[in-house]
């Protein structure tokens, strides 16, 4: 059976929702496509993002203060669980969104000297091989990460798969940004909105 997740982080949460959701708005420049209209999709990958970097901000920094400030007085053991859980997410989460974009790191020395016919065909190639990769990255993720459903962590209370589900989740949102990728390639789309410089 699984522990109630500590009232401290449940407080912390709270907190960090609405100042995620805040911060989300104010740099939502980037959430609208090339003909004006609102992307949702991205809206939710910045909000996310937000709330991510700072839960990990908020509770490495929490880790700190009270281990050097207030160590005779508080005990916050689940800070250290809970900022390498986020880091976790975080990650993975970043991945999907570069995916989404097609801004991962890439060498282009080939790329940049080739013909345009061939450049299209070297970054469908490329999408091919990341389907291939992903595919049974995300099966198997998926299946591990059920198999984890029975522990719980130490210090948090929750299921100890929570930090197995980020590899299928991240993979499958990477898999539907590939095929949406290989459709734009395919019917002579921008991949990126015009605002962004493209490979």
């Amino acid at each position: 059976m699984f522990m109630p997740m500590p009232s401290e982080l449940q407080w912390l949460l709270a907190i960090l929702v609405p100042v995620a959701l805040a911060l989300a708005w104010t740099i939502r420049d980037g959430w609208r496509d090339p003909a004006g209209r609102l992307d949702p999709w991205r809206a939710i990958e910045d909000t996310m993002s937000q709330f991510l970097m700072l839960a990990m901000l908020a509770a490495s920094s929490l880790q700190v203060v009270v281990r050097y400030a207030f160590s005779e007085t508080l005990n916050v053991p689940w800070t250290e669980e809970f900022a390498r859980l986020v880091m976790l997410w975080l990650a993975l989460w970043g991945a999907a969104t570069l995916q989404r974009s097609d801004d991962h790191i890439t060498m282009t020395v080939v790329y940049d000297l080739a013909p345009a016919w061939l450049r299209r065909a070297m970054l469908l190639a490329g999408d091919a091989v990341t389907l291939g990769v992903l595919a049974p990255v995300t099966w198997f993720g998926w299946q591990n990460a059920g198999m984890l459903d029975i522990m719980s962590t130490i210090s948090l209370g929750l299921p100890l798969s929570i930090f197995a589900y980020t590899v299928p989740v991240s993979g499958g949102l990477m898999i539907l940004h590939t095929i949406a990728l290989i459709a734009k390639r395919l019917l002579g789309k921008p991949v990126r909105p015009a605002s962004e410089p493209a490979i």
